[in-house]
């Protein structure tokens, strides 16, 4: 018999070169003053993923007459244009915002970075990667996604009148521009 997949058969990973040197320097002795499990920030963020929303791919037809009817053909392209290449992130909002604010540092950090050629340095966040799991939890296949721009982040809800607790996330879309299958 054949199983369904389980959701969470995945990992996505933030290599600890994807942080810029400002960021760690800032925050790594927050991360380190919550006696948590992770000694950096990368740790850290990698233990704050929640969801990733994989691209979807949408094939564009050539439509022709034939008589009477209409016959569709595939639109000549490879599979790399006709996927969306966004990649949504939800990502745990922890104690004191602090995985928000890592973030929003990376971001700045980033942006100040491309706007200054002076720097010379890329005008591309490192690469992630994203693996799925097979039922036995070994890797089946990975996905490198390169040259990242980030896009968006979600809004954050401050509110004086929430009493119950509850379990809060944000969201960052990223762009990527090439992909390996691994």
């Amino acid at each position: 018999m054949v199983l369904n997949n389980l959701p969470q058969m995945f990992t996505f990973y933030f290599p600890s070169n994807f942080w810029y040197d400002e960021v760690i320097n800032t925050w790594t002795p927050m991360v380190q003053k919550m006696r948590l499990p992770y000694e950096t920030v990368s740790d850290f963020m990698n233990s704050q993923v929640q969801a990733v929303t994989f691209p979807a791919m949408n094939i564009d037809l050539s439509t022709q007459q034939r008589g009477q009817y209409e016959v569709a053909y595939y639109g000549g392209k490879e599979l790399e244009p006709i996927i969306d290449k966004n990649l949504r992130l939800t990502m745990k909002l922890t104690e004191s915002y602090l995985s928000y604010w890592i973030f929003w540092h990376q971001i700045d950090v980033f942006l100040h970075y491309v706007d200054n050629y002076k720097n010379k340095q890329p005008c591309w966040m490192e690469p992630v990667k994203l693996g799925f799991l097979t039922d036995s939890g070994m890797q089946l296949l990975e996905f490198t996604f390169w040259e990242i721009t980030p896009t968006a982040t979600s809004e954050l809800n401050l509110s004086y009148a929430a009493t119950v607790a509850s379990y809060n996330t944000f969201n960052i879309n990223l762009r990527y521009n090439r992909f390996d299958i691994n």
